[in-house]
């Protein structure tokens, strides 16, 4: 017999209804279950036991522990509207938790039913708990990798390590501030930009310490400075020596030279000198040579204090440039009776740069530590709200007119968070105290000077006023 139109819609709604992995019953409003399929006996823990023709008072009886399962479909039946929540089920095999939904059925006039609609999603709640202890576990691993990041640079580059630390304080008390002013970041943000100040140097990990640490203008490269000056002054001293007959017993004591005559013993021209020097000891030449002699020695002396003084300086002027650059053109005798320039060309370039410690060549060196850092943090494919770490750390010295480095970004190529920390950097490059190669400022003065490059529109002087209402600098 065929079916009429009807019976089969109700047969194939029948057989959705059971091919769904929801469990689902419809609830009159007289309280009663009008119908449901076999998932929902299922997932409710009644077996095969039937549903339909109960009320939800019956199930509350039988099924006591489940209270406000119930009680929630017997809310939204009475209000007559639209339930949705994740509610706990106790079953014989234990606790499980079911989202639960609850929307009214209306004919043409009015709500006629509500659709109970139920299913398990324990297992999703597991997985997405265990997800959670996962991710928290990840960023309890970056801090932990990133202390240990700081700690190798702390080993490397102390100050460095010890500027890093107090930005990571500046940051944290201004967003301390923001939350208190009702401003404060979400923590999707608020993670990501404090990783990206913890590592905003770690680029600097490549640096060559030598030139990260330089502490004068030569370094270490003085020595070889005062080693010329010395043993052309050395010679000289074997000069007045020969001229006024000083004996070869006095000139190898220790007192004269320190075994003066052992390290020349290989310049046959100060042998000759001193052999005809004694034939002409009582001559007005030899005299005059002794004198030229003494007067080489006073130069050499004095261009040496020069360059040490010099050589500390954190400002030069133009007048110490000059005396730099005729100290450089003062010959120097070497051991083998050479002679040489008293400054060499990095000489004079270290000793005549007006401001700091670094040569140019050795200024981009340590630029391009932001370069590195950002290649560095790229490479650890940072994603979700951590993204932009590389991008914020490593853009800390771009300025907002385009004048930074080391991609010239301006304007608002630079994010806030960007924007604040060049702020703080650049305010505790000012204050530090345990930087080598200059003094630090007071705080009000390096406020001033932020202040100045605010209106010169390099940094943002909202932030940087805000930063500083904030105290958050403050030790």
């Amino acid at each position: 017999m065929e079916l009429t139109n009807g019976a089969a819609f109700e047969m194939l709604f029948e057989q959705l209804l059971e091919n769904l992995t929801d469990g689902i019953f419809l609830v009159g409003y007289d309280g009663h279950i009008r119908m449901e399929n076999n998932v929902a006996s299922h997932i409710l823990d009644f077996g095969d036991e039937a549903l339909a023709g109960k009320t939800i008072v019956d199930l509350i009886s039988e099924n006591s522990k489940n209270d406000a399962f119930f009680e929630c479909i017997t809310l939204a039946v009475f209000k007559k509207e639209k339930i949705n929540d994740l509610v706990p089920y106790f079953r014989q095999d234990g606790e499980r938790l079911l989202r639960l939904s609850v929307s009214p059925l209306r004919d043409r006039e009015e709500n006629i039913a509500a659709l109970v609609t139920f299913s398990d999603v324990t297992e999703l709640t597991d997985l997405g708990r265990k997800n959670e202890e996962l991710n928290k576990k990840l960023l309890d691993f970056l801090d932990r990798f990133v202390q240990v990041l700081i700690g190798a640079i702390d080993k490397r580059s102390h100050f460095n390590a010890n500027h890093t630390k107090k930005m990571v304080g500046y940051a944290t008390r201004y967003l301390e501030y923001l939350d208190r002013d009702g401003r404060g970041l979400e923590e999707d943000r608020r993670g990501p930009l404090l990783s990206s100040v913890w590592m905003h140097d770690v680029g600097k990990l490549v640096i060559p310490l030598n030139i990260l640490e330089k502490p004068s203008r030569l370094s270490d490269k003085l020595d070889d400075v005062r080693y010329r000056a010395q043993i052309s002054i050395m010679s000289e001293r074997v000069t007045i020596a020969a001229c006024t007959g000083v004996s070869d017993d006095l000139l190898d004591s220790e007192e004269d030279g320190d075994g003066l005559l052992d390290m020349i013993s290989d310049s046959t021209e100060w042998i000759n000198l001193e052999e005809s020097a004694r034939k002409l000891a009582k001559s007005e030449k030899l005299s005059e040579m002794a004198a030229e002699a003494q007067n080489r020695i006073t130069e050499l002396e004095n261009a040496l204090r020069f360059v040490e003084d010099v050589n500390e300086r954190g400002y030069i002027d133009d007048a110490t440039k000059k005396r730099i650059e005729e100290i450089a053109e003062i010959k120097c005798r070497t051991y083998n009776g050479e002679f040489v320039n008293f400054l060499d060309d990095y000489d004079v370039e270290a000793l005549t740069v007006q401001k700091g410690n670094l040569t140019e060549a050795e200024r981009k060196v340590v630029m391009s530590h932001v370069s590195e850092t950002y290649e560095i943090l790229k490479a650890m494919n940072f994603e979700g709200p951590f993204a932009k770490v590389p991008d914020w750390a490593g853009g800390h010295h771009e300025y907002l007119d385009g004048s930074g480095y080391p991609n010239g970004l301006k304007g608002e190529e630079i994010g806030w968070e960007t924007r604040l920390l060049t702020i703080i950097d650049i305010y505790d490059a000012l204050t530090a105290e345990d930087r080598p190669y200059k003094p630090p400022i007071p705080s009000e003065r390096a406020f001033e000077i932020l202040r100045g490059m605010a209106e010169e529109g390099k940094i943002d002087g909202e932030i940087l006023e805000d930063f500083y209402n904030s105290g958050a600098w403050k030790r």
